[in-house]
Formats: structure tokens, C-alpha cells, sequence
């Protein structure tokens, strides 16, 4: 290698370097931040639904409520008699109309004690024509003097005694008959069957139980409220709760009745609303919870529930005031949980913007304006 190459290599790699050194240079100077910008506090931005303005408006009154569901007509039906079942015509959860029959009981004996009755009551009828005819001719020959007083008695004695023989079978006869009915076992409402608890071929005893039928169409929500708020309800009032499964849908009810009497464990008072359910939807036993409305306030301060923080031991929101984040205590009234909003008793006046809702990283005094005003 020449003396010439290597000076050239020297200076090349001279070069190199010294280019390096001027690039770590710049970019250095680039990262350094302008001394107005540190100075600078951060503005921060909040769009129309980030905020809330101080409301003077009426609030919708209204209590929770829980319970459940249950159908105004239901029916447990049980045997009157004891016997064989010989048919079952109906499974659960199939619709019954009233007086459909749903079940046959074998009635083979009844049968024979019927028969056996009816016969007697015709033997009954015959002594007792018998008797008539014997008392008529008696009292005939009693007034021409043909026969003494103690044999026309004992005629008046026959016809009465034949009477009430006569009495005692037709009655046994009737029971004969309702114990036939009894072997037909008929729905007495409309309805689905909820249980069935017989199978044919099985032995019932009487007061047996035989089956369930609910009418689903009229449906009522049992739920307990406190004492102290009862002299707030009345028939008529308006419900409206949710049930497990409908993804959030709105059933309605009305407030049907009042329980006159305080529970003794819980100091509540059960109320009773009617809900209608044409297409079967509820169902009897499931769980509803909701709110009963109660009617509206006088206008108070609101604002919505989501915009307070620090728990209820210790409110607070967050205000924008001349152009900054200002920290409010604040006093709660009364709640309206359908529309979302509290009242504000102390702390706020009307027309005051605050956060509508919990966000990260807020204190007080940071710089900020609502977007567009």
C-alpha cells in the first residue's frame, strides 16, 4: 500500500467520524425541550358529554322494590275419593281449559253402590205408596168407627217411618252420584298444568295430590316496603322492574292493594301489583326487581349521579370555573335512580358546569375549557 492510500484512508476515516459526531449533536438538541414549554400548564379539552350543567327541575319520586312473581288463579287439585287411577289425559305444561276432564278414576264400585242404592229407593218409593194408600182407607174407617184410634195411629206410625226411610236412601243416592262425579276429575280454571303427581294404574288415597294448574295471564309482584315510606303508596301507582332473562326489558304493574298489617320481623308492609301478562311471557316463582313510582318533587338542584365522587361519607365533584378544575363539596338530597339524577342540597348553584363523570389524572387548578364555548 502507497503512502498516498494510506492518507486517503486516514481521511476517510476521519470524515466518518467527524459526521457522526455531528448527527449525535443534532438530535441531542432536538429532544431538548423550549423553556416556554416547560413553563406552559397543560389545557385540557372537554366535549359537551363530558360535562354537566346544575339543573333546577322536579324529581321523579319512586322506592325500590324486589320479590316475586305470582299468578292471580291458581288451582291445586286434589282426590275426594280413594281409588285406582285408570286414565291420565294431561302432561305439564300443556294449556287446560275450565271443565276439561284430566284424569279418570276406576269407579267399578261406586258403580255397584249406586245400583244397589237406586234399587233400595225403589223399594222405598213402593212401601211408602203403600203406606199412603193403607193411612188413606184407615182414616176412612176411623171416622165411621170401624177401627180403634190405637190402629189409626199405628197406620199415621208406618206412613211416617216409610217417609223417612224413603228420605235417607234418596240421600244416600245423592252421595252415590257426586262420588260418580268424583271419578271424573275436570279442571276448574283455565290454565296450564305447573305439576302432575298421579300416573295411571296407581292407588290414591283420599285428599291425595293430584295436580298443579296456574293461569299465567294475571300475574302478581309481592314486595316489601318499609313502614316508614307506606303513607307514599296508595292503589294505582305505577311499577315498572326486570326480570332475569328478558336483556333488560321493562315490565309495568299497578299497585293493586296495601296488607293492612306490619310484618313483625321486617317492619314492612306487603304490597301487592298487578301485572298483566296476555302472551304467558312471566312466569309464577321468578324474581323482579324495579322501582314504584311514587309521583315528582318541587324543583330542586340536580345533577346527575354519575358526576359525584368520594363515596357518600364524604361527596365531592369537580367544577369548571374561569377556566379551571375547582373541587366542590357537596350535600345529596333525594335520589331519582329512573332518570339517573341527585338533588344537590349545598355546594353547587344553578348553572355550574362540573364532570359528568369520574375521569383519571383530574385535580384541582389544572387549566381547562369546554369545547366550543
Amino acid at each position: 500500500m502507497t503512502v498516498f492510500k494510506k492518507r486517503s484512508i486516514g481521511l476517510g476515516l476521519l470524515f466518518v467520524v467527524l459526521a457522526a459526531g455531528g448527527v449525535a449533536f443534532t438530535q441531542g438538541k432536538a429532544k431538548e425541550p423550549k423553556a416556554e414549554d416547560k413553563n406552559t400548564p397543560r389545557k385540557l379539552e372537554f366535549a359537551a358529554a363530558d360535562l354537566a350543567v346544575v339543573t333546577l327541575r322536579p324529581l321523579d319520586q319512586s322506592i325500590p322494590i324486589n320479590g316475586a312473581l305470582q299468578a292471580v288463579n291458581h288451582a291445586s287439585l286434589r282426590s275426594k275419593v280413594s281409588a285406582q287411577v285408570d286414565q291420565v289425559l294431561v302432561r305439564e305444561g300443556e294449556e287446560v281449559k275450565a271443565g276439561q276432564i284430566l284424569a279418570r278414576f276406576d269407579a267399578s264400585n261406586i258403580v255397584a253402590q249406586l245400583n244397589e242404592r237406586q234399587s233400595n229407593l225403589e223399594m222405598a218409593k213402593a212401601e211408602l205408596s203403600l203406606a199412603e194408600k193403607t193411612h188413606g182407607k184407615n182414616q176412612t174407617l176411623q171416622k165411621q168407627g170401624f177401627i180403634s184410634g190405637n190402629a189409626f195411629d199405628s197406620s199415621s206410625s208406618t206412613l211416617a217411618v216409610s217417609l223417612a226411610k224413603l228420605k235417607a236412601i234418596q240421600a244416600q243416592v245423592a252421595v252415590a252420584k257426586n262420588a260418580m262425579d268424583d271419578m271424573v276429575l275436570r279442571a276448574p280454571i283455565g290454565g296450564q298444568i305447573s305439576k302432575r303427581s298421579i300416573q295411571p294404574g296407581e292407588k290414591v288415597d283420599q285428599n291425595s295430590e293430584l295436580f298443579n294448574i296456574v293461569d299465567l295471564s294475571a300475574m302478581e309482584l309481592q314486595v316489601a316496603v318499609p313502614a316508614s315510606q307506606i303513607a307514599h303508596v296508595s292503589a294505582g301507582q305505577q311499577a315498572e322492574f326486570q326480570v332475569d332473562g328478558f336483556n333488560g326489558k321493562l315490565f309495568n304493574g299497578t299497585v293493586q292493594r296495601i296488607n293492612p298489617e306490619v310484618e313483625k320481623n321486617s317492619r314492612a308492609i306487603t304490597v301487592f301489583i298487578a301485572v298483566k301478562n296476555p302472551a304467558g311471557a312471566l312466569r309464577s316463582g321468578m324474581f323482579a326487581k324495579g322501582l314504584l313510582a311514587l309521583g315528582q318533587s318541587q324543583a330542586k338542584l340536580t345533577i346527575p349521579n354519575s358526576a359525584v365522587q368520594g363515596g357518600s361519607t364524604d361527596p365531592y365533584v369537580y367544577s369548571l370555573e374561569n377556566g379551571k378544575i375547582a373541587q366542590r363539596k357537596v350535600s345529596l338530597g333525594s335520589n331519582d335512580e329512573r332518570s339517573g339524577l341527585v338533588e344537590v342540597t349545598t355546594g353547587l348553584n344553578a348553572g355550574v358546569k362540573v364532570l359528568a363523570r369520574k375521569m383519571d389524572g383530574i385535580k384541582p387548578g389544572m387549566v381547562a375549557t369546554a369545547v366550543g364555548g
